[in-house]
């Protein structure tokens, strides 16, 4: 199973019992792109309402729990493009 699956899955269960009226894209550098709607996660390279951009160790520190998503804004290690309100709802799934 490549990364994108992988984060698919971990991402698809932290969205059980969430869903987002608006739409985000997880961007992770050199590897691909992540779509997020409703209370779904697919790889997919679909533009969203917001977009979290970040590298691969950054985004994996983040599914394990070991890195908030909002100390990794606050260090450099992700960016946030559009929507900001969308962009901290997928932050809250995280803590």
């Amino acid at each position: 199973m490549t990364f994108l699956e992988t984060a698919c899955v971990a991402l698809n269960e932290r969205l059980k019992g969430h869903t987002f009226e608006k739409t985000v894209s997880l961007r992770i550098k050199e590897v691909g792109n992540i779509f997020i709607s409703g209370s779904d996660a697919v790889v997919s390279d679909e533009r969203a309402d917001s977009a979290v951009i970040s590298d691969q160790v950054t985004l994996q520190k983040i599914l394990n729990g070991d890195l908030h998503p909002m100390k990794a804004i606050l260090f450099g290690k992700m960016k946030i493009a559009g929507d900001a309100k969308t962009a901290a709802k997928f932050g809250s799934l995280f803590g």
